[in-house]
């Protein structure tokens, strides 16, 4: 995979599934809402649906802001 030396890792930036992204959280675009969690930086799944699986970055879920606030 080709890397731009200027990329900007901004919210509206989308990884495609096989790139090594850092932690976070991430948002697979399309009707599934599937969202995972990376604890370190690691590759983003394929969805081995025929799709190309494209991510967008998100700052935090719902869990993760209920949880916050019951702490």
């Amino acid at each position: 995979m080709w890397h731009d030396a200027d990329f900007d890792e901004s919210d509206e930036a989308i990884f495609l599934a096989g790139e090594r992204v850092s932690p976070g959280n991430y948002r697979l675009v399309g009707g599934s809402g599937r969202q995972l969690v990376l604890e370190e930086a690691d590759v983003l799944p394929a969805t081995f649906d025929g799709r190309v699986a494209c991510y967008l970055r998100v700052e935090n879920t719902w869990g993760q802001i209920a949880g916050e606030a019951r702490a």
